[in-house]
C-alpha cells in the first residue's frame, strides 16, 4: 500500500501549493523567500489532510517509524575535530548565488526538511526555492535563463527522488555548459544518474540499508570535481524519512553554500581524491569535500597524521585501508579528508614600491 500511495497519488505529487519552480531569482534572496507563517500553516494543513492517507501504510513499513518524525540532531563535526582555520568574517565576500531544492515523493509529509534547509539558506543571503521532484525541468529552464542574465553560483539539493531530480537538473545544465557549484543528494534512489562533469563539488549523504533510497551515486566518466560520499547505515537514529532533517548536517551545508563565492573548487591545492566513507555509529557526521594525498615521513602513523591534520583517526584508517597503528614509510601516500575553505582577500600591502624603490 505504501508503494501505491507514494507512487500513484498523481494529483498530490503533481501539485504543490508551495512550489516556486517558476519564480525568477532576479530579485535576489528576497524574491525567492516565502512567508514563514504561511509555511507553518501549510505544514499543519497538509499533515491534517494527508496523515490519514499515509498512516496505515507507514504502520506496515519495514522501519516501523511514525509518519511525522521530529527533526534529528546529528553530532556536530566540532565534537570530534576542530574546524579548519577560516579567514575573518570581514574578508569573506557577500554571499550570492541561487539554490534549487527538491522534495521527494510524498514530499509534503516526508521531505519537509527541504523547506527548513531552504529557509536557512535564505537567511545566509542566498536565494532559494523548493519544489516537488516532478517540477525539476521547469526549474532548470528558469535557472538557465537566470544564469545567462546574471551568472552566480548554482546549488542543487534533493531528498530521495528529489535527489534524482537534482542530478537530472545538473545533467540539463551540463548540456548548456553551465557549471554547478555544489550538488547535494540526501538518500537518492538506486537508479539515480551519475554525477555529470559540470559539477564542481558533490556530496552524497545516504544509507545503503534504505530500500526507499540507498543510492550510492558514482562519478560520470568525465567528472573531475570534488566528490564525497557518506554512508550513514550505522546511524540507527536516521532513516529515509528524516535524513534530510538532521540539523547539524544542514548547518554544515549552509556554511558551505554561504562561502561558495570565495571557495572556487578550481583553486583548491593538490589533487582531488574521491571520498567514500561509512560513518561509524559513534562518530559525528562531518561533511568533508574531498580527499587530499599527502606524503608521510618515516616514523609517522595514521594516529600522528590525524593529530597533525585535525581529522578523526577512523577516517584515515578507513580511507587508507590500514591499521591505525601501522608505521608509515618515508614518502608513503596517505589520503586525508579535507574541507575547501574560503580564500583570504588580497592584502592591500604589496612588495612593489613605485619609483623603482
Amino acid at each position: 500500500m505504501l508503494a501505491a500511495c507514494l507512487g500513484g497519488c498523481g494529483g498530490y505529487t503533481a501539485f504543490d501549493p508551495e512550489s516556486t519552480s517558476t519564480a525568477s531569482f532576479s530579485g535576489g534572496a528576497s524574491a525567492a523567500s516565502s512567508s514563514g507563517s504561511a509555511t507553518a500553516a501549510s505544514d499543519r494543513r497538509d499533515a491534517a489532510t494527508l496523515n490519514a492517507l499515509f498512516a496505515g501504510a507507514a504502520d506496515g513499513a519495514s522501519d516501523h517509524h511514525e509518519v511525522t518524525t521530529p527533526p534529528v540532531t546529528v553530532a556536530s563535526a566540532v565534537d570530534i575535530a576542530p574546524q579548519p582555520a577560516r579567514p575573518p568574517e570581514r574578508e569573506i565576500a557577500e554571499p550570492r548565488g541561487r539554490a534549487y531544492l527538491f522534495r521527494g515523493v510524498a514530499g509534503l509529509i516526508y521531505s519537509r526538511g527541504m523547506d527548513g534547509l531552504a529557509e536557512r539558506i535564505r537567511h545566509a543571503g542566498v536565494a532559494s526555492s523548493v519544489q516537488t521532484y516532478l517540477l525539476w525541468r521547469a526549474a532548470a529552464d528558469q535557472a538557465i535563463q537566470d544564469y545567462r542574465r546574471d551568472p552566480a553560483p548554482i546549488v542543487l539539493i534533493g531528498h530521495s527522488m528529489g535527489g534524482d531530480s537534482a542530478l537530472a537538473f545538473a545533467e540539463r545544465l551540463n548540456s548548456e555548459n553551465i557549471p554547478v557549484s555544489l550538488l547535494v543528494t540526501y538518500d537518492p534512489t538506486r537508479i539515480a544518474d551519475d554525477v555529470p562533469p559540470n559539477v564542481e563539488r558533490y556530496i552524497n549523504i545516504f544509507q545503503s540499508s534504505n530500500f526507499m533510497g540507498g543510492g550510492n551515486v558514482v562519478q560520470a566518466a568525465r567528472f573531475h570535481g570534488h566528490y564525497a560520499s557518506f554512508n550513514l547505515k550505522d546511524h540507527s537514529e536516521i532513516v529515509h524519512i528524516n535524513i534530510e532533517k538532521a540539523e547539524r548536517i544542514q548547518e554544515q551545508l549552509v556554511r558551505k553554500i554561504a562561502e561558495l563565492s570565495t571557495t572556487p573548487a578550481t583553486a583548491a591545492q593538490g589533487e582531488a581524491v574521491p571520498l567514500h566513507l561509512e560513518v561509524p555509529a559513534d562518530a559525528a557526521v562531518e561533511l568533508w569535500d574531498s580527499g587530499l594525498p599527502v606524503q608521510a615521513h618515516a616514523g609517522d602513523t595514521l594516529k600522528s597524521l590525524a593529530v597533525t591534520y585535525h581529522v578523526p583517526l577512523w577516517s584515515l584508517a578507513e580511507l587508507n585501508a590500514m591499521s591505525a597503528r601501522a608505521p608509515l614509510s618515508e614518502g608513503q601516500r596517505v589520503i586525508i579528508p579535507r574541507h575547501l575553505v574560503p580564500m583570504p582577500a588580497p592584502s592591500a600591502i604589496t612588495s612593489y614600491a613605485s619609483g623603482g624603490q
